[in-house]
């Protein structure tokens, strides 16, 4: 078995066919479809077994609810691929995404993980396009990661792995944004990425999912996926600019996260003093919004040397409140 093609299954009746049949239409020779209806409460479960009276390689998987981590983690303990891939049940794959991956893999057994184009909230307004050149990287893994802004799309959709990536290693149950929190413990493991500039997955956006609904508790994960990563490089003297640029991210969602209607004050401002405790110096931080235009929003943070974090937090917030 090549690829074990990993979908968690939740109340999506409306999309799990299109999802499934872009998967089909990949037309690999040797793979797998794992589908795991996790406690679905319409008529996905049901539709999951109706798949797999179609299709011979499915295979179906019914647990109670744990979410989508859970449904991921139950996909890996029974896939029998060589590689390892995953796809939301209300995403899709564009024409020959796979086939032409994993034809570059069965050749070059020595990659770990190969990344290819995304669609980001495809079908809407704000849709683009996360694209790479084809390129392999053997060396310095993590810091090109850091350098090449990987943090920014670090999605386990639009990624093939090595099965034995995932043989001691699982997405972190309870928790959003589980990609972002358990993709840079997979990138220290790897020793040879692939960036593959074939195929595309639609990262489609539909009203109510996790990526569009946006709520305090969810921020907040989003935040500290990225805060962990700031404080990993931030001694690191060869990342200084990368990690000033990272530490400005954290500070901007730091910022939407206080403009949050459902805002957790308390929680928000314990928050702000762990932060302000970890950061970096004034002069790193000029040196960063000078490097020019495309950093330029950072200048909003000047007035921090003179009113600290947290009052500077609670000015910017209230003035920018309506923007809600």
């Amino acid at each position: 078995m090549k690829l074990s093609v990993i979908v968690p299954v939740y109340n999506v009746e409306q999309y799990l066919e299109s999802c499934v049949r872009s998967i089909v239409a990949q037309e690999l020779a040797d793979y797998e479809i794992i589908l795991v209806d996790d406690g679905s409460t319409d008529r996905s479960g049901r539709l999951c077994d109706e798949l797999q009276q179609q299709f011979a390689n499915i295979k179906v998987i019914h647990q109670s609810n744990g979410g989508l981590s859970a449904a991921r983690n139950k996909g890996i303990s029974v896939a029998e691929g060589q590689y390892i891939t995953f796809v939301d049940s209300d995403d899709v794959l564009s024409p020959d995404t796979l086939k032409r991956n994993m034809e570059f893999l069965i050749h070059h057994p020595e990659v770990d993980m190969l990344e290819y184009p995304v669609e980001v909230h495809s079908e809407s307004p704000q849709a683009y396009m996360q694209t790479f050149f084809d390129e392999t990287q053997c060396s310095d893994i993590f810091t090109d990661w850091i350098r090449r802004e990987g943090y920014a799309h670090s999605y386990a959709c639009n990624k093939i792995f090595a099965a034995r990536m995932w043989e001691e290693m699982r997405f972190p149950i309870g928790v959003y944004f589980e990609d972002g929190a358990i993709m840079p413990d997979v990138i220290r493991r790897c020793k040879c990425i692939h960036y593959s500039s074939h195929g595309c997955y639609r990262y489609v956006a539909h009203a109510g999912t996790i990526t569009t609904s946006y709520k305090y508790v969810k921020s907040r994960q989003l935040f500290t996926n990225n805060h962990r990563l700031y404080l990993a490089i931030k001694d690191n003297l060869a990342l200084r600019a990368e990690s000033m640029r990272l530490w400005t991210c954290c500070l901007n969602q730091l910022v939407d996260m206080g403009r949050c209607m459902d805002v957790d004050k308390a929680d928000y401002e314990r928050l702000i003093r762990s932060v302000d405790a970890a950061r970096p110096s004034y002069r790193d931080l000029l040196g960063i919004m000078l490097q020019g235009p495309k950093r330029l929003k950072a200048f909003k943070l000047l007035p921090l040397p003179v009113v600290g974090l947290a009052t500077y937090l609670r000015i910017y917030v209230a003035l920018t409140a309506t923007l809600r």
